[in-house]
């Protein structure tokens, strides 16, 4: 009895084109804004913000921002919604941006505070504190 080999499948050029344009299409809808507030800030810096943040997400392209306004001392705070590692949002957090420094920084939460990855880390997060008390803070 005789086998036959079968060629392995390969993605057709068709295939390649719709693959990249439906790439394509998720990152037209990356870091969106879900509530139109960025109308409340000056031109160009809502984009600023998100670039700024999303250098320290692990799924930038996948984060939702709302609730963006000018804080007390010059910050921009707001929410943001990110992604867990199993990829599902996980719901709307505070933030806060320092665009002069060049700073930006999800508010920690009890758990991330009470166990911090480094003495680094922990100055970081006190640094965010910080500021969203200075800017965000009701």
């Amino acid at each position: 009895m005789t086998k036959f080999l079968r060629p392995s499948p390969r993605p057709s050029r068709l295939a390649s084109v719709l693959a990249a344009l439906l790439m394509a299409g998720s990152a037209a809808r990356a870091q969106t804004i879900a509530d139109g507030s960025d109308a409340a800030l000056p031109a160009g810096t809502a984009p600023a913000v998100m670039a700024l943040l999303g250098k320290g997400l692990k799924a930038p392209e996948a984060a939702r921002y709302g609730r963006l306004r000018p804080g007390r001392a010059g910050a921009i705070c707001g929410d943001v919604d990110t992604t867990n590692r199993m990829g599902q949002h996980v719901g709307p957090r505070g933030f806060v941006a320092d665009l002069e420094s060049g700073f930006a920084a999800i508010v920690p939460d009890g758990p991330e505070l009470r166990n911090p990855a480094s003495p680094a880390h922990y100055a970081a997060m006190q640094r965010t504190l910080a500021l969203f008390s200075a800017n965000c803070a009701i």
